[in-house]
């Protein structure tokens, strides 16, 4: 029997292996607190980078405009498709759906057709707090209910 060799193609000459390649950022999905108290979902793959483009007004539409911005809750999917699924199932829930989800509740709970989108709740980027110590959404949040007349403590 005669083996040959088999030359590399040209083109996958510099492929490094998939082990020694940069990790993946992921699929994550997202619900954004916005400064008007309402939640934006939406879909991205570096959550940092996303929060800066709302803030920069670059992102949505609908979150333009509506500072300051916060993370309420974050999703990884292991598929850009399972993400985009997960990201059209929590734009049709409505806000006590999102506000459950933001509380911590399980996204398997609150929407059950979600399981099979594989979502992972991650922890995402925190903004800076103020000099006293206080986040922008409990200080947007507390502005938001005392110009509706809510009582805070």
């Amino acid at each position: 029997m005669i083996r040959k060799t088999i030359p590399i193609a040209p083109r996958l000459a510099g492929v490094r292996p998939a082990a020694a390649r940069a990790p993946r950022r992921g699929y994550f999905v997202y619900l954004l607190c916005c400064g008007d108290g309402t939640l934006y979902a939406g879909y991205t793959r570096d959550l940092a980078r996303r929060l800066a483009a709302h803030r920069a007004g670059r992102a949505a539409r609908y979150t333009r405009g509506r500072g300051p911005w916060e993370f309420a809750a974050a999703w990884r999917c292991d598929t850009a498709g399972n993400a985009l699924r997960l990201e059209r199932l929590l734009k049709r829930l409505g806000r006590a759906g999102r506000l459950r989800l933001a509380g911590g509740a399980p996204l398997g709970r609150v929407v059950p057709a979600a399981a099979a989108c594989g979502a992972r709740r991650v922890r995402p980027p925190r903004p800076a707090r103020d000099s006293a110590g206080a986040s922008p959404r409990y200080a947007t949040m507390k502005r938001f209910e005392t110009s509706k007349g809510f009582e805070t403590s």
